[in-house]
């Protein structure tokens, strides 16, 4: 009975250990998305950056928005990487 038992709360540890490395691979892969989109972000602003210079106009608007965007996907970038930390301290 006692093996039973042993045996019973070694795969439910395993599990629960299965269950948290699944989400830690989700989460990783949401922050490597997101590491990609606040990078092609960065890069569109520097076009209209350029662009206005180019053409002598002020892109404060479309700037405005990218950099709100960036901020915005930021601090969600923010909040995974703090979600992995608590999930692999467990």
């Amino acid at each position: 009975m006692e093996k039973r038992n042993l045996l019973e709360n070694s795969a439910s540890f395993l599990a629960r250990k299965s269950g948290q490395m699944l989400n830690i691979g989700k989460l990783k892969l949401s922050i490597a998305n997101l590491e990609n989109e606040i990078y092609n972000l960065k890069a569109e602003l520097g076009d209209v950056v350029y662009q206005s210079y180019r053409e002598g106009s002020d892109g404060s608007t479309r700037i405005d928005e990218i950099c709100a965007n960036l901020a915005a996907k930021d601090e969600q970038l923010q909040d995974m990487k703090k979600q992995v930390e608590e999930l692999q301290e467990k």
